[in-house]
């Protein structure tokens, strides 16, 4: 599984997608996602779902990165094998890829994608 392709990319795009759509000049995808969420009507326990999701997902990166830091794998620190996570990580990253199609569903109706 690809985190940065199929986790971080998601919220990402989205975060780029509303800021432009609420006029926000935040580089960051989670400032951009709360500074937009007010204009677009995006609900607050929506809006932390979605942040608390994309957070974990950069955790779980950060720290296959760091375990690959002191071998020569490059490339390795974005994929992770969800079988060897442990339960409550499994669970978490589960919830947090449900955010990320909840975030993708919340694109499609606004904008008819």
């Amino acid at each position: 599984l690809d985190l940065k392709l199929d986790g971080v990319s998601p919220f990402g795009d989205a975060a780029r997608i509303f800021s432009l759509a609420a006029g926000v000049a935040a580089t960051n995808s989670a400032q951009r996602l709360r500074l937009a969420a007010p204009a677009l009507n995006i609900p607050a326990t929506e809006l932390e779902g979605w942040i608390v999701a994309l957070h974990f997902i950069q955790l779980l990166r950060l720290r296959r990165q760091h375990e690959f830091s002191a071998t020569d794998e490059a490339g390795t620190g974005n994929r992770i094998n969800p079988d060897q996570l442990n339960d409550l990580d499994r669970r978490i990253l589960k919830e947090a890829f449900r955010q990320a199609r909840k975030l993708q569903a919340r694109l499609a109706m606004d904008y008819h994608l």
